[in-house]
């Protein structure tokens, strides 16, 4: 994954298993249609933490165009997400539940 700020390009280090959890927990805890400022930071360290700190969350505050912060943090989480459901489709044998 990649994310400009400013400019300047960030590129994700391999996404780190904890990240599929908050992905998930993200997922079914926040309602995005009405987000509280608490849920938005939430969300906004969220990327951050994908990215491994190298930016904070006021670089995103400050340097993400406001028509682009949702869009950005629902394209870091289904990226993660995406990503370990591509790689469950890999192994068609495996039970993963019901």
């Amino acid at each position: 994954m990649e994310l400009i700020l400013d400019k300047k390009t960030y590129v994700a280090p391999p996404i780190k298993a904890r990240m599929v959890r908050k992905s998930i927990e993200i997922s079914q805890d926040v309602n995005f249609n009405k987000l509280k400022p608490e849920e938005l930071d939430v969300l906004v360290q969220f990327v951050v933490d994908i990215f491994d700190k190298q930016f904070t969350i006021d670089d995103i505050y400050d340097g993400l165009d406001a028509d682009k912060l949702i869009t950005t943090i629902t394209e870091c989480i289904q990226g993660v997400i995406g990503g370990t459901a591509a790689k469950i489709e890999e192994f068609p044998n495996v039970q993963t539940g019901s």
